[in-house]
């Protein structure tokens, strides 16, 4: 077909002949219209040159597609579903202007140019300016538009709906549901102008035309290099080979066939067809709510004729069987841990359906949400209601029938505004863990007000239909959902599981038991004494035990913390006597604090917290928003994203701030004080300093560099450990301070008389320590301070931050008949500290028979070997050695399994017991 004049294409449409009979007026501005913008939209291609055709012929194809997708009797004058002259207009207009976006305007080169930065060569295609027009477009057009309405021959009043229009196209249906669901009016007549969007954009969408791909196109985007460029090639190719064949039938379905010579393009044109047949679906449902449907296009799949001569195309994608999927979806070997957890999926869902109802609502409308979850005992029941967005029949059909098809995945659900709960599609099916039947009932919100009357439906597992049977309801909007319990299933645990799960309420919620009302707390709420002890509140007078309770918030979290300490006099303490932490009165031990997202409880990796919180008290945690949060598919944790070590990070400086406060109102906020605390806190276990610390130093030195405080023992070789000047210091005061630093972090033992042997931990051997390191500074013979740390994961951080760290062994002659005995020092120097963990000389942190980090220093052993342990979770390798090299090549190699499993030989080597392979490398 040939490309004529835009306007004698406008004229020979059916669409406008049927608008010339009814107004001469209108179908002037048509024309008028479409001679303004058909020279701006010839432009495209400036700034396009890969794309297919965006100009004025585009538009006129999508006029011609009106044709197809309308009943015979839109275009009838007198039948009952005429579109009228204003309907018309506007979806002509629509048709050509629907891109308009895509171009530069008139003038607006310099503003443009300004705005982006746009450079003097080659401007027109820039990165820049094409990703600006691409993500602008639908918002561009109608401000145009409405600029230069009276020189373009639009009406006043139609501006906004021809807008929302062109807009239509980038939007989804959920979007064009809530956003067009109050008509406009025109001319004296209602404008239903989402069903308007929906018949355009199905036009749109089956517009395959032979002058769709733009002469010399495809050869352009052969010939250029890229993935742009590969992408544009097979689109052009998709519409070269398919063309005008595609048809709608007299009864609706689309019928399309095509020849194919590339294997890449027949599937890109089968996945282009699904996504044209979820949309046409969505657009169809629309146009059955209108009062008058028009749509003759059907909501079925297309029949597809898609060839590639000489070879055999099927497209297996992923072949399951449903009834296989559910039953795995709906099985314990995911949703094993709790009976509650079904449950808190309905109750997601109403959270989700009330904060979207929520989001879309003016304050006029004075919305309120809430959320009501009924156990009936009698009738072995749970009911989860709510009144929010609530589901039209193809949501329903779409997303809650559909295995894995989740309603988040929708841009309406993806909008920068609007973050969803829901994730997997897969949440409901997991009820029947517990039950045997679900019936739901719902209403769309948008339609609530027409009409009152919704879908009640229902889903049996034990009878898993081909088929659903959908009845009307009256009812207010939202969604309710009534479970009917398996029998072996405790109704009283389910409660009791579900409230578990529920740390506080994004929405109102009502948790109800046979009558009785347990609502959900809008904030976390306060971590008290009976939470913390227990029933060891009884030794709490006994003991001296105090409960410090605190809330706050802080960048979309809130946060509860509560400590259990004493007094001495006038020191506070975490001690319950000289041995025993008050950890041994605590009830709750869990090694992590309560998290949750939108008030669901959902265990988050902390970030670095100053104290070991968990043997001194407890903290939870609310973060308001599930904005880019992952989930395991269970939910039964949140897995590890960029947002949620942001999110972890937040809390935890929540946290910190708690803690200051709990600090100065005891008196305890000093470098001193504090240190003591947080070794304290560390007692019964708490203090693991034998693994590498990462980006532990310099997330505190950012986040809480008062609360990160060091003790240094001043080294003097003429004085003993009692008589040694010792400093306190919080992170700011060690950054000023010079010279090196050493700490003993290894275990010690040497024969005893007895023939046993005596055995030092690391956490005993300060004094031990002391005494090497006054032998060290005796032999380096340089005045520059030497400071003696006691063995903590303060010094962890210290030893890991500089680079040129290193270890040495000092003889000490403690041992049996003045026999020294070798104590293993590590040393390193305050200058060379770095908090960027790049920099740290790390060959691999790796996981598998032996799991921790490699270090990469310089030193000398004793025993004459590559390599030395310090404790259960690190290794020095030596620098340059052929352990090195191979443990680098094995880094390089990506075999990090392999590493684990030469580090776990190479303690078995330092056991005695050498492999081959070992013995080669050492």
């Amino acid at each position: 077909m040939l490309v004529r004049d835009p306007i004698e294409e406008l004229k020979s449409t059916k669409v406008f002949s049927h608008l010339a009979l009814q107004s001469p007026e209108y179908a002037d501005r048509a024309v008028h219209f479409v001679q303004t913008i058909a020279p701006i939209l010839e432009t495209t291609i400036q700034h396009f040159p890969l794309y297919t055709r965006h100009d004025a012929h585009h538009g006129f194809q999508v006029v011609r597609r009106l044709e197809d997708v309308l009943q015979i009797g839109c275009l009838k004058i007198g039948a009952s579903k005429s579109l009228g002259y204003p309907e018309l207009f506007l979806l002509i207009a629509a048709s050509y202007a629907h891109d308009l976006g895509m171009t530069v305007f008139p003038d607006e080169e310099p503003t443009l140019r300004a705005m982006l930065g746009l450079p003097t060569d080659g401007w027109k295609t820039s990165v820049p300016l094409t990703d600006y027009l691409r993500r602008e477009h639908s918002k561009r057009g109608g401000s145009y538009i409405h600029e230069n309405a009276l020189a373009m021959g639009v009406p006043e009043n139609l501006v906004a709906p021809l807008d929302w229009i062109m807009k239509s196209h980038n939007l989804s249906v959920s979007e064009l549901e809530v956003n067009l669901r109050k008509p406009f009016a025109a001319d004296g007549r209602v404008l239903d102008v989402r069903q308007l969007a929906a018949i355009l954009c199905s036009a749109d969408a089956i517009e395959f035309s032979d002058t769709r791909v733009l002469d010399g196109v495809v050869d352009l985007a052969r010939q250029t290099s890229g993935n742009a460029a590969a992408i544009s090639f097979r689109e052009n190719r998709k519409h070269d080979c398919i063309r005008d064949s595609l048809a709608v039938a007299d009864d609706g379905q689309v019928v399309v066939s095509g020849t194919f010579d590339d294997g890449d393009v027949l599937a890109l044109a089968h996945r282009t067809f699904d996504d044209m047949e979820g949309w046409i679906r969505g657009y169809c449902d629309i146009d059955r709510q209108s009062k008058v449907p028009r749509l003759k296009i059907r909501p079925e799949p297309f029949v597809r004729r898609l060839d590639l001569p000489g070879a055999t195309f099927e497209r297996l994608g992923v072949r399951m069987s449903k009834r296989a999927v559910i039953d795995l979806i709906a099985s314990s070997a995911v949703w094993k841990r709790s009976t509650g957890a079904p449950i808190r999926e309905l109750v997601q869902n109403a959270v989700e359906a009330c904060r979207f109802r929520r989001h879309h609502s003016s304050p006029a409308d004075d919305y309120q949400p809430q959320i009501r979850i009924e156990f009936d005992r009698a009738r072995h029941r749970v009911t989860v209601s709510d009144n929010g967005c609530g589901m039209s029949l193809r949501t329903i059909l779409n997303h809650f029938l559909s295995v894995a098809s989740s309603r988040a995945k929708e841009p309406a659900y993806a909008t920068k505004s609007y973050a969803p709960i829901a994730r997997f599609g897969t949440g409901f099916w997991s009820v029947f863990t517990i039950a045997t039947k679900a019936d739901i009932r719902s209403l769309a919100f948008e339609d609530g007000n027409a009409k009152g009357i919704g879908l009640n439906f229902e889903v049996s597992l034990n009878e898993l239909k081909d088929y659903t049977v959908f009845r009307d309801w009256p009812m207010n909007p939202g969604t309710s959902v009534t479970l009917s319990l398996s029998e072996d299933i405790a109704i009283d645990d389910a409660f009791e599981q579900c409230r578990n799960l529920l740390v506080s309420a994004a929405v109102p919620i009502d948790l109800v038991l046979d009558g009785r009302v347990d609502a959900i707390p809008a904030t976390v709420p306060g971590i008290t004494a009976t939470q913390l002890l227990g029933p060891k509140m009884i030794t709490m007078e006994a003991d001296g035990l105090h409960v410090f309770e605190w809330q706050g918030e802080r960048q979309g979290v809130d946060v509860a913390i509560g400590l259990v300490y004493r007094l001495e006099g006038q020191n506070v303490t975490f001690r319950l006597n000289e041995h025993t932490s008050v950890m041994s009165r605590l009830v709750r031990t869990s090694g992590t604090y309560t998290t949750a997202v939108c008030g669901f409880f959902a265990p988050l990796r902390p970030s670095t917290i100053c104290i070991d919180l968990w043997r001194v008290g407890n903290a939870v945690a609310n973060i308001y928003s599930p904005q880019g949060m992952e989930y395991s598919l269970d939910r039964g944790q949140i897995l590890e994203s960029e947002q949620s070590i942001k999110m972890g990070r937040v809390i935890t400086q929540c946290i910190h701030d708690g803690y200051r406060t709990f600090l100065k109102e005891l008196g305890a906020y000093d470098p001193a004080s504090i240190y003591r605390l947080t070794v304290e806190s560390e007692l019964s276990g708490g203090n693991v300093f034998d693994q590498y610390t990462g980006r532990e130093l310099s997330v505190a030195a950012e986040d809480y560099p008062d609360l990160l405080c060091f003790r240094l023992y001043e080294v003097n070789p003429s004085s003993r450990l009692q008589e040694a000047n010792v400093l306190h210091l919080d992170w700011s005061g060690l950054r000023k301070l010079s010279g090196s630093c050493v700490v003993a972090q290894t275990t010690l033992s040497f024969p005893a008389p007895d023939g046993q042997f005596i055995g030092f931990y690391p956490e005993q051997l300060t004094e031990l320590a002391y005494s090497a390191a006054a032998m060290i500074k005796r032999q380096q013979g340089s005045s520059e301070p030497l400071y003696l740390l006691e063995a903590n994961r303060r010094a962890s951080m210290l030893f890991d931050a500089d680079p040129t760290s290193m270890v040495q062994t000092v003889a000490l002659p403690i041992g049996p008949g003045g026999s020294n005995v070798h104590l293993l020092m590590q040393r390193w120097r305050l200058q060379n500290l770095t908090l960027d963990p790049d920099e740290h000389q790390i060959i691999a942190q790796v996981q598998g028979r032996w799991a921790g980090a490699l270090y990469s220093r310089n030193f000398e052993s004793s025993l004459g070997v590559p390599y030395i342990f310090l404790g259960r979770s690190r290794v020095i390798i030596r620098s340059g050695s052929k352990l090195h090299v191979h443990c680098s090549a094995l880094v390089e190699q990506k075999r990090l399994i392999k590493l684990a499993e030469l580090v776990d030989d190479l303690q078995l080597h330092s056991q005695g017991f050498a492999s081959e392979a070992v013995r080669a490398l050492v």
